[in-house]
């Protein structure tokens, strides 16, 4: 649960304009001990049943896989997210985060456990009624059944509801009959039951539960870059007969269930992403050490250190981003029973925003840090003998998955823009003003991190402007323009991350006191620095597509102003953060 025991509401965004102070927020710290010791349960099946078998794993023994999920439900490990009354535990999104965090030790294994217990067992969590939720979540609870999700199809990947597969109801009217072809299905080799997306005589986009003896067959295993050991095939449908009791919510609505269940997977993605991030800078932290050239350690070299020590600001920001949107959901949900799931998924609907900025953040951070722990290795790196290649390989699909990054970074700006609670932030007036020194959108807090405070305050100004401005010329054809919403939406990510980065350390602070938190601070001033630096370049470039070529000038230099930082020594700082890595010959933070 959050630290705040209050509930809340949220259309999304609601960082931009909110004054936060960091009692307000959760953060890794916060964990409890029931919550730690459900991680150390996860995190202990991995190490003692999970990996000693990776080889066969690898080797796609789908047996085994399916052996392994038995043993996590009885573990209670697929029972996290079900309901108590369908067999299973119901406990909040940081725990279930949590686990899937620890689970991410071995990716392929995750890849299946994950699909299984999130985009596999949610649908019918939330669209299910009672006669398909008592039939179907105590199997998938207890790993009995394996569940898939089958949404894209080789004509139709980001834009879903072009979808070709057909359902067509039978004479007797009960069955759809289903045609078509679903690529990507993870779990696709071995799975039981489907959720499979279909248009009911070609027009209405539809979701069925769709065991597999109804007639599903399972295409080859995909010869992947990446996850190796998790199953991706192709699925045939040849006249699959779907009983009519079998669609999921109502005909013609599944859309609702396709994206809001992107959005659910979004949601707990980014502990996994920087977990995985994690364990490839802790090894990489190890290698240095035993590694040595020209007589000593390359840890002792100022680029080494300088790679580590951007790796653990990676790390430490994204715990801090993405605890920070869970404890949040779980505040919301607080007050909703559980079993009503239609408020349920709008209150989660509420953090859209924040979920789609988690995944890009995390993806892109884990791409970051395992290309550098790769590099830490040297050639060894490039070697399949060597960890650094497969996190590399691995890594490279949370970039595609859940919703590619291209269209996560769209949904940013766009859902801001129609959601009423924050629409009227963004119009040509606010653009005005928020180039106007005076104007501040956030009260700046007296903290430790006063100037950092400041602008992040300028930071909000910021996206006021690009935002505001981009709507006020574009007008509804604003979708169309794509970089300058890119380049927003960045923006508008650095500004969660710079916040949730001095939200953590402030709390830290609080709790341990600034001699026990020198690390974090250093970490939250490394990144401030290059956050401004990377918001002026966003900035500058959504200016230049955007103004009359006698205002360019002033606009680069509103530009500036609301950029500008003190100069920070981050070469001595990322040398201390290597240091305190080094000496615990880990990831610690």
């Amino acid at each position: 649960m959050s630290a705040r025991t209050d509930a809340i509401e949220s259309e999304g965004g609601q960082f931009l304009t909110a004054d936060v102070s960091a009692e307000e927020v959760f953060t890794r710290e916060d964990l409890s001990p029931a919550q730690q010791m459900f991680g150390r349960i996860a995190e202990d099946f991995m190490r003692t049943e999970v990996l000693p078998h990776e080889e066969r794993i690898y080797n796609k023994d789908w047996a085994l896989t399916r052996e392994l999920l038995l043993k996590a439900g009885e573990l209670d490990l697929l029972r996290v997210d079900v309901p108590e009354a369908y067999g299973g535990l119901g406990l909040d999104k940081v725990s279930s985060a949590y686990v899937s965090e620890q689970i991410g030790v071995m990716p392929s294994f995750a890849g299946s456990l994950g699909a299984h217990t999130a985009i596999g067992t949610f649908p019918l969590i939330y669209f299910g009624n009672d006669e398909q939720k008592a039939r179907y979540l105590p199997r998938l609870a207890s790993g009995e059944w394996v569940a898939a999700y089958a949404l894209t199809e080789p004509g139709s990947g980001s834009d879903a509801l072009a979808a070709r597969s057909r359902a067509t109801l039978s004479e007797d009217r009960k069955h759809y009959i289903l045609n078509g072809q679903k690529m990507w299905i993870t779990n696709g080799g071995f799975a039981d039951v489907f959720t499979i997306f279909a248009k009911v005589d070609g027009e209405r986009f539809t979701a069925f539960i769709v065991e597999r003896e109804m007639g599903v067959v399972s295409g080859r295993e995909e010869p992947k870059l990446g996850l190796d050991g998790s199953s991706t095939t192709a699925l045939i449908l040849e006249n699959v007969r779907v009983p009519v009791e079998n669609v999921l919510g109502r005909v013609g609505e599944g859309h609702k269930v396709a994206f809001n269940i992107l959005n659910l997977g979004r949601l707990k993605l980014g502990t996994r992403n920087i977990g995985s991030a994690k364990q490839a800078l802790s090894r990489a932290i190890k290698y240095s050490v035993e590694r040595h050239q020209f007589g000593r350690a390359i840890s002792e070299f100022g680029m080494i250190r300088q790679k580590l020590g951007e790796m653990a600001v990676r790390c430490f920001v994204g715990d801090a981003m993405v605890y920070r949107t869970l404890g949040d959901v779980d505040r919301a949900l607080a007050s909703i029973p559980p079993e009503e799931t239609a408020r349920v998924l709008k209150a989660i609907e509420g953090f859209a925003v924040e979920c789609s900025i988690n995944k890009v953040w995390t993806s892109e951070a884990q791409a970051f840090v395992v290309d550098e722990a790769l590099q830490v290795y040297g050639g060894y790196g490039y070697s399949k003998e060597f960890p650094a290649e497969r996190a590399y390989r691995d890594a490279r699909i949370t970039r595609i998955y859940e919703g590619t990054n291209e269209i996560n970074r769209l949904i940013i700006p766009t859902r801001l823009l129609k959601n009423p609670q924050t629409a009227q932030l963004f119009t040509k007036e606010t653009a005005r003003r928020a180039l106007e020194d005076s104007q501040d959108l956030a009260k700046t807090i007296e903290t430790h991190f006063s100037a950092e405070r400041d602008m992040l305050s300028r930071a909000k100004r910021l996206v006021a402007f690009t935002l505001g401005r981009a709507r006020a010329t574009y007008n509804d054809a604003i979708a169309n323009e794509q970089e300058v919403l890119g380049h927003i939406a960045d923006i508008i990510i650095e500004v969660y991350a710079l916040e949730s980065a001095i939200l953590r350390t402030e709390k830290l602070i609080g709790a341990k006191g600034e001699a026990a938190a020198t690390i974090p601070i250093d970490i939250t001033r490394v990144y401030a620095s290059d956050a401004a630096d990377r918001m002026e370049h966003s900035a500058r470039q959504v200016a230049a597509a955007l103004a009359k070529t006698e205002e360019l000038d002033h606009l680069l230099n509103s530009v500036r102003r609301l950029t500008s930082h003190t100069t920070y020594n981050t070469v001595a700082a990322r040398r201390r953060i290597s240091d305190s890595l080094i000496r615990a010959g880990r990831y610690h933070l």
